[in-house]
């Protein structure tokens, strides 16, 4: 008597050609985060589970989740499409939870990164290689800044609404219920991330050190919180603001409304519009904004805005010197096109030299990286608080976005891929 096996269906080719395609996903995870510290829970498509990573200890005490539901998201891994995988998971093809922070550190240790081919139409579409012009300045910071500002006021901070790096007393501490806990500012007796911006806010003043009567400009003034602590804290005849923000421009001046309206202005438009020479000025993080060849003109105009001798605040985010494209960075070109479009950073060096080559001396600089980790995570953790709040604000996809772009920030300044630095200049 005969036997004959069952012949193979399509059905059953294709079950075990998913296993195989699981199979290498797994291989290719497991090479990538060999030596990595923290422990990934992952889940395929075929319902299989496993961790990776040696499950050390992290502030924050939780493992991530990641559940690759479809195969053309487990391809995007197997053939480094870092950016596309991110896609998928705004698109629901992806679910991930836990420790978001992880991100950056899968990014580091596996050294992934993006191709110029693979990102070209990107750069192409959204003309990243240019200057920035006041109407291209316009519509990226309005971009980002002019989301729901429900949304915004869920997780910065409850006093200034300062959407830049604070000052920790402990940046190095990192607790989540602290950093949850809302402060009055000033007078708080615990590290809130309320007293952390208004100390930021002093220290620009107290450095500036202002005679009675001289005045200040703030480049990017957001909502009006450096304008309001120097009003509170210094002498200043007239401090002046300018952001392209409506929503910033409408709460900074709802915020400096209880002051002589002679002693303050805030304006929304472009800080090339003013036309006044100021005895200081102040400018926190707007220099991100002025494109890839923007840094030299940016620091001649504002050289011209200030008189001999004036002080300036130049305060930025920054990245390390590489020879690589800025851009094929994969959280800078998720960024780019999901969260705050037509953004740039420089290294340390190109800021040293466009200063002092242009009428500057710096005085001094500080890193706050440590800082700027501690104050992204506090906005993170504030976010995810409000989870359900956001996205009925926000919608879901644009929420997730924002969950990559802050716990990664955290994680990034934490790690060093990512700087801030704060120079104290004076006008020669």
């Amino acid at each position: 008597m005969l036997f004959f096996s069952r012949p193979y269906s399509r059905n059953d080719i294709g079950v075990t050609a998913s296993l195989r395609l699981a199979s290498e996903f797994r291989q290719v995870m497991q090479d990538m985060l060999v030596e990595f510290p923290w422990q990934v829970r992952l889940t395929d498509w075929t319902g299989r589970s496993y961790a990776i990573g040696r499950n050390e200890a992290h502030w924050r005490d939780l493992p991530l989740y990641i559940d690759v539901k479809t195969e053309a998201a487990g391809r995007d891994i197997i053939n480094s499409k870092p950016l596309r995988f991110l896609e998928r998971f705004l698109d629901g093809e992806v679910c991930m939870r836990g420790n978001l922070y992880l991100l950056s550190d899968i990014r580091r240790y596996g050294k992934v990164s993006l191709s110029l081919w693979q990102l070209l139409p990107q750069l192409v579409a959204s003309k990243s290689v240019l200057f920035q012009s006041i109407a291209r300045a316009r519509s990226s910071v309005r971009t980002h800044y002019d989301i729901p500002q429900e949304a915004l006021s869920k997780y910065l901070d409850a006093v200034f609404m300062s959407y830049s790096c604070a000052i920790f007393e402990q940046p190095n501490r990192l607790e989540v219920k602290e950093l949850l806990e809302v402060g009055a500012g000033k007078t708080d007796s615990f590290d809130s991330l309320e007293k952390a911006q208004w100390r930021k806010y002093k220290d620009a003043v107290d450095y500036i050190a202002p005679r009675e009567g001289e005045t200040l400009l703030d480049i990017g003034c957001g909502y009006g919180g450096q304008l309001l602590v120097a009003l509170e804290e210094q002498p200043f005849a007239k401090v002046v603001g300018w952001t392209h923000s409506s929503n910033q421009a409408s709460k900074g001046r709802d915020r400096l409304s209880h002051h002589d309206r002679h002693r303050w202005e805030i304006h929304e438009g472009d800080y090339r519009q003013e036309r006044r020479i100021f005895d200081h000025i102040t400018s926190t993080g707007m220099v991100s904004h002025v494109g890839p060849r923007g840094l030299v003109p940016y620091v001649k105009n504002t050289r011209k805005m200030i008189r001999a001798g004036g002080r300036y605040l130049h305060h930025a985010l920054m990245n390390p010197h590489s020879e690589r494209l800025f851009d094929l960075n994969v959280g800078v070109a998720f960024n780019k096109k999901y969260v705050w479009p037509g953004f740039h950073w420089f290294s340390l060096g190109e800021h040293v030299t466009a200063l002092e080559s242009n009428g500057f001396e710096i005085v001094k600089l500080i890193n706050l990286s440590p800082h700027y980790a501690k104050t992204t995570a506090a906005w993170y953790e504030r976010m995810m608080a409000s989870e359900h709040d956001m996205i009925a604000i926000m919608g879901r996809k644009a929420f997730l976005a924002w969950q990559i772009y802050l716990a990664g920030s955290s994680a990034g300044f934490h790690s060093g891929i990512m700087h801030v630095y704060r120079l104290y200049c004076r006008a020669i």
